[in-house]
Order: structure tokens, then sequence, then C-alpha cells
């Protein structure tokens, strides 16, 4: 036996134009061609003849067919650049993406769907693809339900502005927006800050009436409170690099994150839009890459590398006066190519340069992702951690301990990688104190309130730890300080890496204000206490808040549940003895449960508690019932109400009928009224009366009559002493045959005679005579 499974069967499929790529989905047990016909097929491995289902709408050739297995759903692409979503089970387009995607002729493309989790649990979905040289990355939405997000894309940073009283947050996408702090109430927003580029970092100037932004096309533009720009800063000749800080000084603009050298901006030159960098005098002092950079007034400047050095300037002559490396990381190994061995036993170019501080940070990040990453070999965890140890993502000076950095106590505050905080005296080049603020959390970054009583930190799992250092590393000792400061509280109010922190105080309270990659802005106060997040429907009021009576109070509710459980454990230890009755006589013992056991007591001690019902007996003898029988005065709801015995009533008397009806006499006769027909007196009027044709037809039947009895000789005849004349019946013959004679038919309604007009004759219009004459 070889241990291997023998193929059973084999299934040909005959496709005649041909695919360019399949992809199988095990779940769905389906087969997707991208077919040379513009069609994407869906085959079953078992049934050759003919698809399950054919997805039609690509216009070109389909290059590349992939299953979204977690959601049922397939991804296909197309030489012409359309890439389209369907869900198989359905056979319909959800989504179709085009005009993104590189322009130019016929390239090779390729894609990938990345369906894998994080940390968290949460998908990446993310779509790889080649264009030729280029590779282009697609992020799919994350459907986030339970959780308040503050913008659609990851935040990289948010600051605080009290001339405004606002916070002011933007993040990758270039979306800037302003938030009320006291209510959480959004101000303004502004979006694409910077095209289609990165945005990275987010400052503001002195006067703190104008912000600044840094991107990743390697410029710094210059905003006021309406979202005008004023200034665009060229850092780098126009080439693409990555601002990490921008740093303002008393009359210039210090932005480092890329490169070697610090870019300097001279106010001097702020006069028009575009402004290019000045020459810094002290040149190139880091080894490394540049990340972050901290200034204290008058001309103290610090820059830490990503090799954990920090150079000292002095801003007046620009040059280093101190260089601090005592955990400086000493170059071993060419950093550009790095090889190590992974279980593959494969070569494999580790790349250990990062771009940015955040880039650093992600960097850590991916070290501790879980149990994929542990698998790992050592000599690649070592590689790493020697990489990101040393590297600085935060400088801090302490202000309040501007002068003690003469007498040896510590001014100066780094964190970075491995979750590292070091306090440093930069008079002496000393490092008093470090300890791990966050273990196996990567690089961190920290903030510190004006007193520099607290010092925030905060890893990329989202956890803020707060720290107490008033008197930390305040004198200078012989010994490096290793053990860390009074551990106030912490707290997650993220669920991602967190990118800025910033402490403020509001109606006497220390708040933070935390920035992550999980697309929110939050709020706490340094006790732990949650204020709310921006962008949440409920707004919130920051109130006082008194630390030590909220102990108080936590212990008084400590001392009293204490004391309840101390009860609770003497009732349970208590012995239980039977009742003596039932011992002695058992047949005559009954248990009485209402009496007997505690459910019976507590619901009968709660039923006497209760008001007791009571059913109504006599009416009793009240004054606002009974008034009329006791001659009291009425009482109750009705008695501002004036009541009295009514008026008796009288009997109407009978009306006299001769008073009101005369009687009617004898030789009362009415007249008789005449007859309609006899008073009636109305115009008779032909034209309204009758039609016009019906007129004309009766002219016409009178000239033909006149003109019959004028051609036909009268005969006398006597006959029983009448004279008899022509019959109607005779005349109407003759005057059918003439007109058939006529040459032209004449139209009775809408055609006269010619030559005939009618002469009304003046008199009775009851007379209806008429007159005919004939013109010539």
């Amino acid at each position: 036996a070889t241990g291997k499974k023998e193929i059973q069967r084999t299934s040909l499929f005959t496709i005649p134009q041909g695919v360019n790529g399949f992809d199988f989905s095990d779940q769905l047990n389906l087969i997707a061609t991208a077919g040379v016909n513009h069609q994407v097929c869906l085959w079953n491995p078992y049934v050759v003849s003919k698809p399950n289902g054919i997805l039609r709408g690509h216009m070109a050739s389909v290059v590349q067919v992939q299953f979204i297995k977690s959601r049922g759903q397939l991804i296909s692409f197309s030489k012409d650049k359309v890439l389209r979503i369907w869900d198989v089970q359905l056979q319909v387009c959800i989504q179709r993406l085009a005009g993104m995607f590189p322009k130019g002729p016929e390239v090779q493309s390729c894609l990938f769907f990345d369906e894998g989790k994080d940390r968290q649990g949460v998908e990446r979905n993310r779509l790889f693809i080649s264009f030729n040289y280029q590779l282009t990355l697609m992020e799919m939405k994350a459907e986030i339900k339970d959780r308040i997000m503050s913008h659609d894309k990851p935040v990289v940073a948010a600051l605080y502005n009290s001339v405004y009283n606002q916070v002011v947050s933007v993040c990758q996408g270039g979306t800037m927006v302003m938030w009320m702090i006291d209510t959480g109430q959004k101000v303004k927003q502004f979006n694409n800050c910077h095209g289609s580029a990165e945005v990275t970092c987010l400052t503001q100037d002195a006067t703190e009436t104008k912000l600044m932004t840094g991107s990743t096309d390697g410029s710094v533009k210059i905003w006021d409170f309406n979202g005008h720009c004023y200034h665009e800063l060229e850092c780098s000749g126009g080439q693409p690099a990555d601002v990490g800080q921008i740093v303002n000084l008393k009359r210039s603009t210090v932005v480092v994150g890329w490169a070697k050298y610090i870019a300097v901006f001279r106010d001097t030159s702020f006069r028009q839009h575009h402004v290019q960098p000045a020459d810094w005098k002290g040149g190139q002092e880091h080894s490394e890459d540049i990340l972050c950079a901290a200034f204290q007034p008058p001309s103290c400047l610090a820059t830490g590398s990503y090799d954990g050095e920090i150079v000292i300037w002095n801003t007046n002559s620009e040059h280093s006066s101190k260089h601090l490396t005592q955990r400086m990381k000493k170059p071993t190994k060419s950093r550009n190519s790095t090889y190590v061995k992974t279980r593959e036993n494969t070569s494999v170019s580790v790349s250990s340069q990062p771009r940015s501080r955040a880039m650093s940070r992600v960097s850590a990040q991916s070290k501790q992702s879980g149990g994929e990453r542990r698998e790992s070999l050592a000599e690649v965890s070592d590689i790493e951690e020697n990489e990101y140890n040393s590297s600085i993502s935060t400088l801090i000076f302490l202000e309040a301990r501007k002068g003690n950095s003469a007498g040896g106590g510590a001014n100066l505050v780094s964190c970075g990688g491995n979750g590292m905080v070091r306090f440093w005296n930069t008079a002496h080049t000393k490092l008093l104190a470090e300890f791990t603020a966050h273990a196996h959390a990567g690089s961190i970054i920290m903030a510190t309130d004006k007193k520099n009583q607290y010092l925030v930190t905060g890893d990329v799992d989202g956890w803020l730890k707060v720290w107490d250092i008033l008197g930390y590393a305040a004198h200078a000792t012989e010994n490096i300080i290793t053990t860390p400061p009074a551990l106030q509280t912490q707290f997650q109010p993220h669920q991602d890496m967190i990118n800025t922190l910033e402490l403020c105080e509001r109606n006497e309270r220390l708040i933070v204000i935390s920035a992550s990659s999980d697309c929110s802005v939050s709020i706490w106060d340094v006790h732990g206490n949650r204020i709310g997040t921006f962008g949440q429907e409920e707004h919130w009021k920051i109130e006082p808040y008194n630390y030590i009576e909220e102990l108080e109070e936590e212990e008084v509710e400590e001392d009293e549940e204490e004391e309840l459980e101390v009860a609770e454990d003497s009732d349970q230890e208590s012995e239980w003895a039977p009742d003596p009755r039932a011992v002695d006589h058992p047949r005559e013992y009954r248990f009485q449960t209402w009496e007997s056991t505690c459910l019976g007591k507590s619901y009968k001690e709660k039923n006497e508690e209760k008001r007791q019902r009571r059913q109504p007996g006599t009416i009793p003898d009240l004054a606002y019932l009974h008034w009329e029988r006791t001659g009291q005065a009425p009482a109750g709801p009705y008695s501002a109400l004036e009541t009295k015995s009514l008026n008796d009533l009288y009997v109407p008397s009978k009306p006299d009928p001769e008073k009101y009806f005369l009687p009617r006499s004898s030789s009362d006769k009415r007249t008789k009224l005449p007859a309609l027909a006899d008073t009636l007196k109305t115009a008779y009027d032909e034209k309204s009366l009758f039609p016009t044709y019906i007129r004309e037809f009766e002219l016409k039947m009178k000239q033909y009559h006149q003109q019959a009895l004028a051609q036909v000789q009268p005969k006398q005849s006597i006959s029983l002493g009448k004279m008899t004349r022509p019959s109607l019946q005779s005349i109407g013959t003759q005057l059918g045959t003439q007109m058939n004679k006529g040459t032209k038919a004449l139209t009775l309604k809408q055609k006269g005679l010619p030559g005939l007009r009618l002469k009304p004759i003046g008199g009775s219009v009851a007379s209806r005579r008429s007159s005919v004459t004939t013109e010539s």
C-alpha cells in the first residue's frame, strides 16, 4: 500500500472556445470557468454535458475567476478591466467595478482574494490584482454592526484645539472632521485633503489657528479651520515620501519620517502657495531614517531614528550637540538583504527597512499575530526582534522638569520597539530608567499631561496604560532604574492599533484622546472612566470627577457585600433540628408549608405588606350624600356648587280659539282663476320656434302652390252649393315632377331657390301671412 488515494473517476469537459482560468469550491461543489466567449460557466464536477449555470455580463474575454467561500460569491475579471462580483446561488451580478484600474495597453493580469482573519478574528477581505509590474490592492469595507465609527477609514491622528474647544481628527482617506469635545457633536468635515494620497500625520501651529497634514506623496499642507489651504510644502522634491511627523519651531517648521536628514521650511519662505525646503545646516547625523522629533523651547530639538539613536540639536545654529546612543542598535549585517531559512527550507529575503514610523509599528505587530507567527523558526524571531527592538516611535520633553536636567533628573522620554519606555537626561547624555510598559505588544506610543504627572502608553492591540511618573527618575542615580512607575489604571478603548494619544483638561478632569485604526476616536479619563466615542448618537457632558470620593464609595460597597456574604455563610453553617412534634406524634403531625418554609414565610410577609382590598358594606352617612335629609351643608367634590330646590311648575292655560281664529262667512265664495291660455301673452317668433330648413321648405311650398294655381285654369263646378278647388295631392304631384325636371337637385336644408326673396308683411304675428316677390 502506497498510502495515496487512487483517482476513482476522471471528468473531461469539452469547451469549444476554451477558457483562461478556473476555480473550484469544495463547499458548493462547483467549478467556475473563465471563458473566452465572455461567459462564466458553473459546472458540476460529475456532469460534463452542460453547465449548471451561465453568468453573462462581461463584454470581453474573462481572464480569471475566484470563489469567495465565506460569502458564497464569485469574482470574475475580464480583459477590458471590468471586475464583477456574482451571487452564485442566485446567479446574478451584485456589483460591477470599472474605471478604477490602471489604464494602458493590453496587460497580463492575475487576481487573488485574501479571506484570512486577523488577530481579532475579523476577516481581511482584500483583493490583489496585478497589471504587469503594478500591483493594486482593494479592501472590502468591513460590516461593523456593534461598533461606533468616527470615520469610514482608519484614523491616523487626532488632536485637541483649546482655542475652539474642538477635537480634530483625520483618517487615511483624507477626511478631516472637527468635533465638540464637551458634547461629541460633529461641527465640520473636509474631504480629500491630499487627493488620492494617504494622510499620515496631523499637527497644529503654536497659535492653534492653523492645521498641518502630511501624506505619502511627500507634501505637507497648511489649513485653516474653514478648510482653506494656504500653503503646500514639498518635502521630497515631488517624489513619494511617507511624512512621519511635523514639528513647529520658533521661526521654522521641521518635517521628518522618510529619510536620514531633516527637512526644514523657514517662515520667511511662506510667501507663495508652493514652498520648497531650505538646507539644514547641521547636515546628516543619523545613520538610519528619522522617525520622530520633539522640541523644547527655546532652542532644543531631539530626533529619534530607526536604530534607536537620539540626537540633540541646537535650533539656532542647526548643529547637533549631543548623541544618546546607549540603546542604539549596532549594525552587524547589511540591512539591504537578510536571508533566512523557513520551514520549507527555501531562502527568503527579509526586508528590514521600513519607510515610516507607522510601518515599523505594523511590522512589530506582525510578529505577535497569533499561532501562525509563533510557528516560525527562532531565526526569524531573532532577526525581527533585533530589527524592531531599538526603533523610537515617540519623543517627549518633560516641560515640568525643565530645570531638573542640570541636576541629573530625567527631562526626555522615549518609547518604541518591544514596548519599552526610557527616561533620559539630555544635559549629561545619560539613560536613567527603562521599563517594559507593554509586554509582547510590539511598538507603542505615549503622551503626557502639562504637569508631567501621568504618562499614557498605547499599543497595537488597543490597550492603554496610565502611569504615575510624578517622582519617577527625578534624580540622578548610579544604576539604571528598571522597576516601572506606579500603574494608575489600564483599559482597552479600541480593538485595533492606537495611532495617536493626547491629554487635555476639561472641567477639572484629565481626559485622554485616542485615535485608532478601528476607525474610531474615543475619550476616556485617566482613571479609566469612558466618556464617549465621537460619532455616537447620544451626546455626553463632561462633569467634574472626584476620584477619592469614588474610591470611598467603592470601599463602602465592598464592606457591605462582605457583610452579606458573612451573614449568608453563618446561616448555612447553622445546625438544623427536626420538629419534636414530628418525632413524638408522626401520624398527627402535619407540615404547614406556608408557616414552616422560607418561601412560605416570605410570601406571607409580602402578602401582609400589600394593601388589602376591602369590599364595600353599607353606604356611610356622609354629608355630601344625604345633605338634603340631614340639612347639613354639602361637602365633597360638589361642595363648591350652589344647589337649591327646584321651583314649582305652573299649569299652562288653554288658548282661546276665538282670539286667534275668525269664523268663516257663508257668503265667501272664491273667484275662479282664468285659464292660463287666456292670460298668457307671449310674442310669437318663427325664427326661434322653427329651424331654418323648415321655414325655407314652407316658403318654397307656398311659392310653388301659387305658381301652380296661376297656371291651372280654374274650373267652377257647383256641387251641393260648394266651390271645388284643385286637390293638394295634385299640386304636390306637379311640384315633384317639376323638381325632377330641373338640371340640379336642390338641397332643402342648405340652399334656397335663386331669385326668391322673402318680404314680411306687417301686421299681427298670429296671422302668419307672408308675400313672395320674384326678382328677375
